[in-house]
């Protein structure tokens, strides 16, 4: 079954001036997509069956933005691939 590829977050966000505080109280993503490299996956990517569905992993899919030009699970790097739905992956295969 082809699956789409999915990620928590796209690109990076910008600095701001106020990049000094997140050092004292941490960042919080605030959006899925950010300026810069807005396609580029910078974050967790998931599984889902359709755009609509939460994760193979259960990951909600209101928090998830399809990867532009759904390059193929196994391309992406290990630290991108979420370890829950790689092994659903398996699973279900």
């Amino acid at each position: 079954m082809p699956y789409l590829v999915a990620a928590e977050r796209l690109g990076w966000p910008r600095r701001r001036w106020w990049h000094v505080l997140t050092v004292f109280f941490g960042e919080v993503q605030t959006r899925l997509r950010y300026d810069l490299e807005p396609e580029t996956p910078t974050a967790t990517c998931h599984l889902q069956v359709r755009d609509n569905h939460n994760a193979l992993c259960g990951y909600p899919w209101e928090a998830l933005v399809l990867v532009p030009g759904q390059p193929p699970w196994g391309e992406l790097a290990q630290w991108l691939r979420c370890d829950g739905c790689e092994d659903m992956s398996h699973r279900q295969l």
